[in-house]
Protein backbone atom coordinates (compact mmCIF):
# COMPACT_ATOMS: atom_id res chain seq x y z
CA UNK A 1 0.00 0.00 0.00
CA UNK A 2 1.30 3.48 -0.75
CA UNK A 3 0.66 6.63 1.32
CA UNK A 4 0.42 10.07 0.62
CA UNK A 5 0.74 12.16 3.12
CA UNK A 6 -1.26 15.77 3.38
CA UNK A 7 -0.92 18.19 6.36
CA UNK A 8 -3.62 20.50 7.04
CA UNK A 9 -1.73 22.47 9.49
CA UNK A 10 -1.72 26.29 10.00
CA UNK A 11 2.06 26.58 11.31
CA UNK A 12 4.76 23.72 9.68
CA UNK A 13 7.70 23.09 11.68
CA UNK A 14 10.96 23.16 8.84
CA UNK A 15 12.91 20.47 9.20
CA UNK A 16 15.97 19.74 6.94
CA UNK A 17 15.57 17.51 4.53
CA UNK A 18 19.42 16.60 4.30
CA UNK A 19 18.74 16.14 7.96
CA UNK A 20 16.54 13.51 7.61
CA UNK A 21 18.16 11.74 4.50
CA UNK A 22 21.27 11.56 6.29
CA UNK A 23 20.22 10.16 9.95
CA UNK A 24 16.36 8.52 9.61
CA UNK A 25 17.99 5.48 9.12
CA UNK A 26 21.14 6.02 11.19
CA UNK A 27 19.71 7.47 14.90
CA UNK A 28 17.85 6.16 17.22
CA UNK A 29 14.15 6.76 18.15
CA UNK A 30 15.59 9.40 21.34
CA UNK A 31 18.02 10.95 18.99
CA UNK A 32 15.26 11.47 16.50
CA UNK A 33 12.83 12.73 19.33
CA UNK A 34 15.36 15.03 20.82
CA UNK A 35 16.53 16.85 17.42
CA UNK A 36 12.29 17.31 16.88
CA UNK A 37 11.99 18.49 20.01
CA UNK A 38 14.97 21.21 19.38
CA UNK A 39 13.43 22.39 16.42
CA UNK A 40 9.75 22.24 17.93
CA UNK A 41 10.67 24.91 20.64
CA UNK A 42 13.56 26.73 18.47
CA UNK A 43 14.70 30.31 19.97
CA UNK A 44 13.38 29.15 23.66
CA UNK A 45 14.71 28.03 26.55
CA UNK A 46 14.67 24.53 27.24
CA UNK A 47 16.32 22.64 29.83
CA UNK A 48 17.24 18.24 30.04
CA UNK A 49 14.36 17.92 32.30
CA UNK A 50 12.00 19.72 29.98
CA UNK A 51 13.10 17.80 26.90
CA UNK A 52 12.90 14.88 29.00
CA UNK A 53 9.20 15.61 29.84
CA UNK A 54 8.27 16.63 26.54
CA UNK A 55 9.90 13.81 24.80
CA UNK A 56 8.77 11.16 27.53
CA UNK A 57 12.32 10.18 27.93
CA UNK A 58 15.13 10.08 30.91
CA UNK A 59 17.34 13.20 31.59
CA UNK A 60 20.30 10.59 30.49
CA UNK A 61 18.65 9.67 27.45
CA UNK A 62 18.18 13.16 26.53
CA UNK A 63 21.90 13.90 27.11
CA UNK A 64 22.88 11.05 24.95
CA UNK A 65 21.07 11.90 21.91
CA UNK A 66 22.12 15.61 22.47
CA UNK A 67 26.05 14.26 22.59
CA UNK A 68 24.97 12.03 19.44
CA UNK A 69 23.61 14.76 17.68
CA UNK A 70 26.80 17.27 18.79
CA UNK A 71 29.74 14.65 17.77
CA UNK A 72 28.43 14.13 14.31
CA UNK A 73 28.01 18.19 14.06
CA UNK A 74 24.56 18.47 13.60
CA UNK A 75 24.56 20.26 16.42
CA UNK A 76 27.48 22.91 18.13
CA UNK A 77 26.94 24.13 21.61
CA UNK A 78 28.35 27.42 22.68
CA UNK A 79 28.13 27.53 26.32
CA UNK A 80 24.00 27.03 26.79
CA UNK A 81 23.33 27.62 23.05
CA UNK A 82 22.48 24.93 20.63
CA UNK A 83 23.33 25.74 16.66
CA UNK A 84 21.99 23.18 14.14
CA UNK A 85 23.74 22.69 11.60
CA UNK A 86 23.06 21.06 8.41
CA UNK A 87 25.28 19.88 5.01
CA UNK A 88 23.12 22.83 3.39
CA UNK A 89 24.41 25.31 5.68
CA UNK A 90 28.21 24.33 6.32
CA UNK A 91 30.53 23.66 3.20
CA UNK A 92 32.40 20.53 3.52
CA UNK A 93 35.95 21.25 3.50
CA UNK A 94 38.30 19.06 1.56
CA UNK A 95 41.73 18.85 0.55
CA UNK A 96 43.07 19.85 -2.90
CA UNK A 97 45.30 16.79 -4.35
CA UNK A 98 48.22 17.66 -5.62
CA UNK A 99 50.93 16.03 -8.49
CA UNK A 100 54.21 14.68 -7.45
CA UNK A 101 55.84 17.57 -9.65
CA UNK A 102 54.03 19.88 -7.54
CA UNK A 103 55.02 18.98 -4.49
CA UNK A 104 58.38 18.62 -5.34
CA UNK A 105 58.50 22.85 -6.38
CA UNK A 106 56.73 23.14 -3.25
CA UNK A 107 59.15 21.47 -1.42
CA UNK A 108 61.90 23.49 -3.14
CA UNK A 109 60.14 26.87 -3.40
CA UNK A 110 58.67 27.11 0.30
CA UNK A 111 61.13 26.34 3.17
CA UNK A 112 59.30 26.10 5.89
CA UNK A 113 57.58 23.39 3.88
CA UNK A 114 60.44 21.81 2.81
CA UNK A 115 61.70 21.61 6.85
CA UNK A 116 58.19 20.69 7.76
CA UNK A 117 58.31 17.28 5.38
CA UNK A 118 61.90 16.20 6.69
CA UNK A 119 60.93 16.50 10.46
CA UNK A 120 57.95 14.53 9.82
CA UNK A 121 59.56 12.00 8.07
CA UNK A 122 61.69 12.18 10.65
CA UNK A 123 59.04 11.93 13.15
CA UNK A 124 57.23 8.67 11.65
CA UNK A 125 60.45 6.81 10.54
CA UNK A 126 59.52 6.78 6.68
CA UNK A 127 59.57 8.34 3.50
CA UNK A 128 56.46 9.89 2.76
CA UNK A 129 54.49 8.92 -0.27
CA UNK A 130 53.06 11.15 -2.92
CA UNK A 131 49.44 10.95 -1.23
CA UNK A 132 50.58 11.59 2.05
CA UNK A 133 53.00 14.64 0.82
CA UNK A 134 49.46 15.57 -0.86
CA UNK A 135 47.73 15.61 2.42
CA UNK A 136 50.12 17.52 4.08
CA UNK A 137 50.70 20.16 2.22
CA UNK A 138 47.11 20.71 1.63
CA UNK A 139 46.98 20.79 5.61
CA UNK A 140 49.49 23.33 5.72
CA UNK A 141 48.36 25.58 2.92
CA UNK A 142 44.71 24.69 2.44
CA UNK A 143 43.92 24.77 5.85
CA UNK A 144 46.32 27.38 6.80
CA UNK A 145 48.13 25.42 9.64
CA UNK A 146 51.50 26.82 10.58
CA UNK A 147 54.68 24.67 10.47
CA UNK A 148 54.49 24.63 13.76
CA UNK A 149 51.08 23.68 14.02
CA UNK A 150 51.29 21.32 11.59
CA UNK A 151 54.36 18.79 14.08
CA UNK A 152 52.25 19.68 16.68
CA UNK A 153 49.39 17.87 15.03
CA UNK A 154 51.95 15.08 13.75
CA UNK A 155 53.02 14.65 17.47
CA UNK A 156 49.66 13.91 18.72
CA UNK A 157 48.46 11.22 16.47
CA UNK A 158 51.60 9.67 16.20
CA UNK A 159 51.44 9.66 20.39
CA UNK A 160 48.35 8.08 19.82
CA UNK A 161 50.21 5.55 17.91
CA UNK A 162 48.33 6.96 14.78
CA UNK A 163 50.31 7.57 12.06
CA UNK A 164 48.32 6.51 8.99
CA UNK A 165 47.79 9.76 6.80
CA UNK A 166 44.11 9.70 6.45
CA UNK A 167 43.54 9.66 10.35
CA UNK A 168 45.98 12.74 10.34
CA UNK A 169 43.73 14.35 7.67
CA UNK A 170 40.56 13.23 9.76
CA UNK A 171 42.20 15.08 12.96
CA UNK A 172 43.64 18.59 11.28
CA UNK A 173 40.20 18.93 9.63
CA UNK A 174 38.58 18.40 13.33
CA UNK A 175 40.73 20.98 14.35
CA UNK A 176 39.61 23.22 11.40
CA UNK A 177 36.27 22.56 12.03
CA UNK A 178 36.77 23.38 15.42
CA UNK A 179 38.07 26.56 14.66
CA UNK A 180 41.54 26.01 15.80
CA UNK A 181 43.61 28.06 13.99
CA UNK A 182 46.79 28.49 16.32
CA UNK A 183 49.42 26.92 17.99
CA UNK A 184 47.94 27.77 21.54
CA UNK A 185 44.48 26.77 20.78
CA UNK A 186 45.72 23.73 19.48
CA UNK A 187 47.92 22.95 22.97
CA UNK A 188 44.65 23.76 24.94
CA UNK A 189 42.69 21.24 23.17
CA UNK A 190 45.28 18.41 23.05
CA UNK A 191 45.84 19.40 26.77
CA UNK A 192 41.32 19.15 27.39
CA UNK A 193 41.56 15.61 25.29
CA UNK A 194 44.64 14.54 27.65
CA UNK A 195 42.71 15.38 31.01
CA UNK A 196 39.58 13.38 29.46
CA UNK A 197 42.12 10.49 29.07
CA UNK A 198 43.30 10.80 32.24
CA UNK A 199 39.50 11.27 34.23
CA UNK A 200 38.71 8.16 32.23
CA UNK A 201 42.19 5.91 33.47
CA UNK A 202 41.38 7.24 37.08
CA UNK A 203 37.43 6.25 37.36
CA UNK A 204 38.70 2.60 35.75
CA UNK A 205 41.30 2.33 38.40
CA UNK A 206 39.07 3.60 40.82
CA UNK A 207 36.07 1.20 39.76
CA UNK A 208 38.71 -1.82 39.45
CA UNK A 209 38.36 -1.90 35.75
CA UNK A 210 40.82 -4.14 34.63
CA UNK A 211 41.15 -5.74 31.58
CA UNK A 212 39.30 -4.18 29.06
CA UNK A 213 39.14 -0.58 27.28
CA UNK A 214 35.51 1.59 28.67
CA UNK A 215 32.97 1.32 26.36
CA UNK A 216 31.68 4.58 24.36
CA UNK A 217 28.56 4.74 27.24
CA UNK A 218 30.89 4.86 29.95
CA UNK A 219 33.18 7.46 28.56
CA UNK A 220 30.07 9.48 28.18
CA UNK A 221 29.24 9.43 31.66
CA UNK A 222 32.12 10.16 32.87
CA UNK A 223 32.69 13.13 30.98
CA UNK A 224 29.21 14.51 32.11
CA UNK A 225 29.99 13.73 35.73
CA UNK A 226 33.03 15.99 35.22
CA UNK A 227 32.49 18.55 32.82
CA UNK A 228 28.27 19.31 33.17
CA UNK A 229 28.00 18.14 37.13
CA UNK A 230 31.53 19.20 37.46
CA UNK A 231 32.04 16.22 40.34
CA UNK A 232 35.58 15.67 42.02
CA UNK A 233 37.02 12.26 42.01
CA UNK A 234 36.12 12.22 45.56
CA UNK A 235 32.51 12.61 44.90
CA UNK A 236 32.77 9.98 42.23
CA UNK A 237 34.18 7.78 44.44
CA UNK A 238 31.95 8.15 47.44
CA UNK A 239 28.75 7.77 44.32
CA UNK A 240 30.84 4.49 43.41
CA UNK A 241 31.00 2.96 47.16
CA UNK A 242 27.10 3.96 47.62
CA UNK A 243 26.58 1.82 44.24
CA UNK A 244 28.38 -0.80 45.63
CA UNK A 245 27.02 -1.05 49.09
CA UNK A 246 23.50 -1.13 47.77
CA UNK A 247 24.00 -3.46 44.93
CA UNK A 248 27.19 -4.96 45.61
CA UNK A 249 28.40 -4.54 42.64
CA UNK A 250 29.47 -1.96 39.72
CA UNK A 251 26.79 -0.07 37.86
CA UNK A 252 27.25 3.01 35.77
CA UNK A 253 23.68 3.48 35.25
CA UNK A 254 23.45 3.33 39.14
CA UNK A 255 26.60 5.89 39.89
CA UNK A 256 25.26 8.08 36.95
CA UNK A 257 21.70 8.01 38.55
CA UNK A 258 23.06 8.78 42.28
CA UNK A 259 25.19 11.61 41.15
CA UNK A 260 22.59 12.80 38.88
CA UNK A 261 20.32 12.90 42.27
CA UNK A 262 23.31 14.67 44.17
CA UNK A 263 23.39 17.43 41.53
CA UNK A 264 19.62 18.29 41.38
CA UNK A 265 19.79 18.45 45.34
CA UNK A 266 23.07 20.51 45.16
CA UNK A 267 25.48 17.96 47.27
CA UNK A 268 28.80 18.89 46.20
CA UNK A 269 31.24 17.46 48.99
CA UNK A 270 31.45 13.86 50.75
CA UNK A 271 30.14 16.33 53.91
CA UNK A 272 26.98 17.11 51.71
CA UNK A 273 26.06 13.55 51.58
CA UNK A 274 25.97 12.71 55.20
CA UNK A 275 24.17 15.37 55.76
CA UNK A 276 21.76 15.49 53.29
CA UNK A 277 18.19 13.78 54.33
CA UNK A 278 17.86 10.24 52.68
CA UNK A 279 15.65 10.31 49.46
CA UNK A 280 13.77 7.54 49.81
CA UNK A 281 13.10 4.11 51.99
CA UNK A 282 14.53 2.12 49.93
CA UNK A 283 17.22 4.93 48.89
CA UNK A 284 16.41 5.86 45.22
CA UNK A 285 15.75 9.34 44.64
CA UNK A 286 13.38 11.05 41.81
CA UNK A 287 16.26 11.90 39.93
CA UNK A 288 18.21 8.68 40.45
CA UNK A 289 14.76 6.49 39.85
CA UNK A 290 14.53 7.88 36.12
CA UNK A 291 18.16 8.05 35.49
CA UNK A 292 18.15 4.41 35.98
CA UNK A 293 14.91 3.12 34.79
CA UNK A 294 15.63 2.52 30.97
CA UNK A 295 18.09 -0.37 32.14
CA UNK A 296 15.30 -2.21 33.91
CA UNK A 297 13.71 -3.56 37.10
CA UNK A 298 15.97 -5.64 37.93
CA UNK A 299 18.36 -2.52 39.18
CA UNK A 300 16.08 -1.77 41.77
Amino acid sequence: MSFYFETGMEKQMIIPQSLADSYLAVASGAQIKVMLCLIRFAGMPLTEKEIARQCNLSEEEVTSAIAFWTKEKVLSRRGSTLCLHTPETVQEVRLPVYTGEEILSLTESDKTFGQVLEETQGLLGKILSHNDASILYGIYDHLGFSGEMVMQLIGFCAAGGKTGFRYIERVALDWHDRGIDSFEKADAYIRYLEQIRDDEHTVARMFGIEGRALSKKEKEHILRWREEMTFSMEMIEEAYNVCVDRKGKLSFPYINGILSDWYQRGVKTPEDVKEAPRPAEDGLGEYERAAIAEMGDDLL
